[in-house]
């Protein structure tokens, strides 16, 4: 199908979304911010949409995500419904939200901090 507008390029990747074909929905928000390259919404739902990518930083200790892991599967029944924050397997501070977390531990950004909802 052929899209002219940009809202049509919006409206098509949204109903695309709602069927839950997102590897759909994402090639027609990409084609649509090449296309658009100065609409802000379409940008938007561009990088929304877009793969993940991952960055490694090789000045930094690797973090111990599966001590996070196993902390998480040994202690899901205490925190269930709490956000917790870890580091390298180790409980700094649960909350009811992030909010909470970050107020007791600080900023987290740059710390290797994990911060996860335990269901």
């Amino acid at each position: 199908m052929t899209y002219k507008t940009p809202e049509e390029f919006i409206e098509a990747t949204r109903t695309i979304l709602n069927t839950g074909d997102f590897y759909e929905a994402q090639k027609l928000s990409m084609e649509a911010a090449e296309k658009y390259p100065d609409r802000q919404e379409v940008q938007k739902i561009a990088r929304i949409l877009a793969p993940s990518k991952i960055t490694v930083d090789k000045e930094r200790s690797p973090v111990d995500i599966l001590a996070n892991q196993n902390w998480v599967k040994q202690n899901r029944i205490q925190y269930r419904g709490r956000w917790v924050a870890l580091k390298d397997g180790k409980f700094l501070a649960d909350g009811k939200n992030v909010d909470e977390l970050v107020e007791q531990v600080g900023d987290i950004k740059g710390k290797d901090i994990f911060i996860t909802a335990i269901y």
